[in-house]
């Protein structure tokens, strides 16, 4: 019988997190759902500990790279795994609710064909809300809405968002096929940080939507690490903030429209002129995030045509630009 959602995790040196992860699966109430991870070749038992799980989580299914392909190579891997037509994409460090699947299926139930993307209220584990959904500001930084906020925001936000962050993400299978590039829902050349927003911003432009659910919560502990600046408790690596400032580059030159980015010229040329200097002075190392995005530049702009040659401007769907 095919499952009502195929869950798809993606480990990285994740042995610290999953445990808890797949034991919230395990508790699920709803079981007609399978499981698919993807070890990205992990060196601190991840895979290990996630195959003790096998008998526990419904129709688990363990797939041991040999290299680390990064979360989107991670991801196509388990996509192309996967059977039901929705897909719920969880990060190692996420813990569901036991009611969390049964409620998706009643929001499945519910929705309307356009929309392609559910976004779950992320709440921290002191109860806070981190993520009502994925939005971005007028430079093209993506961010999770409402992070930081009081509890009573879960139900206040709006049920309009861009998209949904990638640590939880509901996602219709129809809408992960007609974004595709290169016949890849995720593009591997991102590798990681801001492919949540690279889906978000290609299925705006063909014309699904995405729709904020206060009644589906889990929990993020947020392990990853990927701020420019470091936070207190959480160090900051290089090659994150080169992935994160990089890939930003390379999904607007994907997806921005050509007369939206011309005229957000007179504020982003200035942004990215300070930025590079701040960089200059206090992270040197991470200036490499521009050459990477130059080398990926050609390859990326000739993803365009796919992503935007089925309207004619005038139809596309206004973005909700959001000045922070």
């Amino acid at each position: 019988m095919t499952p009502l959602v195929s869950v798809q995790i993606v480990t990285w040196n994740s042995a610290a997190v999953i445990d808890a992860c797949l034991a919230s699966l395990a508790a699920q109430h709803e079981r007609g759902f399978e499981t698919i991870v993807v070890d990205n070749a992990s060196h601190d038992g991840s895979a290990d500990r996630v195959d003790a799980w096998r008998e526990r989580v419904p129709g688990l299914r363990l797939v041991r790279e040999t290299a680390n392909r990064g979360f989107c190579g991670g991801q196509n891997r388990a996509y192309a795994l996967s059977r039901a037509k929705w897909i719920l994409f969880l990060n190692p460090d996420v813990v569901l609710p036991e009611d969390f699947l049964g409620r998706a299926g009643a929001v499945i139930a519910t929705i309307c064909d356009s929309v392609g993307a559910i976004a779950p209220c992320l709440v921290r584990p002191d109860g806070s809300v981190d993520s009502t959904g994925l939005t971005m500001d007028r430079f093209r930084r993506a961010y999770d809405r409402d992070r930081g906020a009081p509890p009573a925001r879960r139900t206040q936000a709006s049920p309009s968002v861009l998209g949904c962050t990638g640590a939880v993400a509901v996602l219709r299978r129809a809408m992960l096929d007609d974004i595709a590039v290169d016949g890849q829902p995720l593009d591997e050349r991102i590798f990681a940080y801001y492919d949540d927003l690279d889906v978000a911003w290609r299925a705006a432009l063909r014309g699904w939507s995405c729709r904020y659910e206060p009644t589906l919560a889990a929990v993020h502990g947020r392990a990853a690490r990927n701020a420019i600046r470091a936070l207190p408790g959480r160090p900051t690596r290089t090659r994150d903030q080169v992935l994160s400032i990089r890939n930003r580059l390379l999904v607007m030159a994907r997806c921005d429209r050509k007369r939206d980015m011309v005229r957000a010229l007179p504020w982003l040329l200035p942004f990215e002129v300070a930025r590079v200097g701040y960089l200059a002075v206090r992270a040197p190392g991470v200036l490499l995030a521009y050459v990477e995005a130059a080398r990926e530049l050609a390859a990326v702009l000739r993803t365009r045509p796919a992503v935007h040659g089925r309207r004619s401007p005038d139809a596309l769907p206004a973005l909700p630009w959001k000045v922070r």
